[in-house]
């Protein structure tokens, strides 16, 4: 399935925002994606053989989380963008699951060039090029956009202790 537009997670979690912050500073293996493809390509190389989390919080209640698994080169997959909101019992964790975006820009590039490429080959009659040109589009848009690490980061995610309801059944007025 295609991962185009951002889709929005809400969990509840009993631990409080500085639990959680800690948790996730010692789940994750930290690195901050970044549009320098030598950086992501250095850290999928250093973690060939293993799979991981990994993300890292970008401010005391900000946080990306993202999966990667061994022997793949799974640099721009879809990852969780999320923040730490305290609540009563615990934390709220809110954020969309989104590819990172210099997936979003290689992708638009992608596009512009092999665009460019078969308009070009259909100005000079060229149908069978310009077909063929549309089709590598089509394979390199479905690949660069194809998202199957959503379920995996979202299991993370609800992994974490859920935040407990109150089951007294009582209400303050009987107490």
């Amino acid at each position: 399935m295609a991962g185009i537009i951002p889709v929005r997670f809400e969990y509840r979690t009993s631990l409080t925002p500085k639990r959680l912050a800690r948790r996730l500073d010692k789940d994750l293996e930290e690195h901050r994606p970044t549009l320098n493809i030598m950086s992501q390509g250095r850290f999928m190389r250093a973690h060939k053989f293993e799979s991981c989390f990994y993300g890292c919080r970008t401010s005391a209640d900000e946080f990306q989380l993202f999966h990667h698994q061994a022997k793949k080169r799974d640099g721009g997959t879809t990852g969780f963008f999320g923040k730490i909101v305290p609540t009563e019992n615990g934390s709220l964790i809110t954020g969309k699951f989104r590819k990172p975006i210099y997936t979003y820009v290689f992708a638009a590039v992608w596009t512009v060039v092999i665009l460019l490429i078969a308009l070009m080959a259909a100005g000079m009659r060229e149908f069978a090029a310009a077909g063929a040109f549309a089709a590598v589009w089509a394979a390199g848009a479905f690949l660069m956009l194809w998202d199957n690490k959503k379920p995996i980061v979202k299991a993370y995610l609800e992994n974490l202790p859920a935040e407990k309801a109150d089951v007294s059944g009582a209400s303050d007025d009987e107490q």
